[in-house]
């Protein structure tokens, strides 16, 4: 498996980039939140960012996905020392994490294709 230190270095390269790209999707809300949360805004954001709003999102879903993951992962692995802790939390996280990244992407599609057309 890999080690903590690589994957710590790993949770703060994508905290960072979690910072960044947060930036990023907030700044399509400027100036009014209200006003850019509506149906006909979203459909304007997509049209016209068409690739760029659509990394940014698949960014933000992957990003905190596995930044999420990694330090659920460091909290288990303290509260747990058994002999096999480490694997089972390993898989099971592997497992979650794949299965939610492929319904969040499943999800994330559908709704930017509804909206494009």
């Amino acid at each position: 498996m890999v080690s903590a230190s690589t994957l710590r270095k790993w949770q703060y390269l994508l905290g960072i980039v979690l910072i960044v790209v947060v930036g990023i999707h907030l700044a399509f809300r400027w100036p009014s939140y209200e006003q850019s949360i509506t149906y006909t805004a979203a459909i304007s954001h997509i049209q016209a960012w068409n690739l760029a709003y659509a990394a940014v999102l698949y960014i933000l879903l992957y990003a905190a996905l596995t930044h999420g993951l990694i330090g659920l992962r460091t909290l288990l692995l303290e509260l747990w020392h058994w002999k096999y802790a480490r694997i089972t939390i390993d898989v099971t996280l592997i497992l979650i994490g794949v299965f939610v990244a492929i319904v969040g992407t499943i999800a994330l599609t559908g709704t930017i294709l509804a909206l494009i057309h």
